[in-house]
């Protein structure tokens, strides 16, 4: 009886493991991409700035400076987009495990509280 309800636990907890590793793995992938997008942008104002001192015309400094704040936005669009994508991919992996865990474990608890309601009988026989 007590083997059943450990079982009973370990298998409620998959879904919750499921959703753990899930999760690690999103936090990973944002964060690596945080990483990498901040050492491109560090990357790109240092190369901006080093265009803009060789700038001798001031129409020249503003146009780099216009094509830099275009790139530099595109980018952000871009990275915005990456990171979206990757929430909703987890949202939608987090929706397919909820989806079967809990008929499952329904299920077993059924099935448990029908044996126990078995082994009940039977000691209640017996005490009689």
């Amino acid at each position: 009886m007590y083997e059943d309800f450990v079982k009973l636990a370990q298998e409620s907890l998959k879904p919750v493991m499921k959703l753990a590793e899930n999760n690690t793995a999103l936090a990973v992938n944002l964060l690596q991409s945080q990483s990498e997008k901040t050492a491109e942008m560090m990357q790109s104002n240092l190369t901006h700035l080093q265009a803009l001192a060789a700038t001798k015309d001031v129409n020249d400094a503003v146009q780099l400076q216009q094509k830099f704040v275009e790139k530099l936005g595109e980018k952000w669009v871009a990275a915005s987009r990456e990171n979206a994508a990757a929430v909703e991919a987890a949202l939608t992996e987090a929706g397919k495990v909820f989806e079967g865990s809990l008929a499952e474990v329904q299920a077993q608890a059924k099935k448990t509280v029908e044996k126990l309601e078995k082994e009940m009988n039977k000691a209640a026989k017996k005490a009689a």
